[in-house]
This record gives structure tokens, C-alpha cells and sequence, in this order.
């Protein structure tokens, strides 16, 4: 895949996602960002080391992904309980990792709460 249909690719499946994930590579720079990431004024070529807290960045696994040429998450308590993040290498370009995670900014509902909801 070239670089314009990876770019394309990670919009097609991140954009719906309810929370931030984007594109970056090993150097922190930020190819691409979902909806939840540019409404915070998140942009690619800027890095996403910089963004918010240095202490936000502690644990980052970017390398260890890169490196390996393996996803890596991890399990961390935020806001809404135990949450999980990801760093998943791109196939064919290992130095591009896709971060997001789970229950860091959105609080589900349990199974049964949407079926009660009918």
C-alpha cells in the first residue's frame, strides 16, 4: 500500500470510533487523526509526545510496537475505571504505529444496561 492508502485506510476505520486514535510514527510525529483527536486541535505533522502532559506519556509503548513489529497494550486506570491502550505496527510499515485506546475518554454501558434500554 502506498502512504496516501494507508492514511486512507486508517480514516476509513478510526473516523467512526467513539475515542482518539490516530497515525504516528516511531519520531512522535502524527500522520493522521480521527475526528476525536482534530476536535481537539490535534493535526498531523505535529508530535504526539507534546500533546498535554509530559506525565500523560509515561508508559508509552510506541517503541517496543515499532520495534518488534507487534501490538502492545496496556491496562491503565483513568476517568471512567480501567481503560486500555493500544500501538499496533501498520503491515509493510512498522515504523508507523496506530494509537488509541478503550474507556480513556467515553464511559460504556454494560450489556446489560443497553438491554434494559431495549
Amino acid at each position: 500500500m502506498t502512504d496516501e492508502e494507508i492514511i486512507a485506510a486508517f480514516h476509513a476505520i478510526w473516523d467512526n470510533y467513539p475515542e482518539r486514535a490516530m497515525l504516528t510514527q516511531k519520531s512522535r510525529e502524527i500522520i493522521a487523526v480521527n475526528p476525536q483527536w482534530a476536535k481537539r486541535g490535534v493535526k498531523p505533522g505535529t508530535l504526539c509526545s507534546e500533546i498535554g502532559q509530559p506525565k500523560n506519556h509515561k508508559g508509552c509503548q510506541c517503541d517496543r510496537a515499532a520495534d518488534t513489529s507487534a501490538p502492545v497494550g496496556v491496562a491503565f486506570e483513568g476517568h471512567h475505571g480501567k481503560g486500555f491502550k493500544f500501538w499496533v505496527p501498520v503491515e509493510g510499515r512498522p515504523d508507523w504505529i496506530v494509537h488509541f485506546a478503550v474507556g480513556s475518554s467515553v464511559s460504556y454501558p454494560t450489556a446489560a444496561e443497553l438491554a434494559a434500554e431495549g
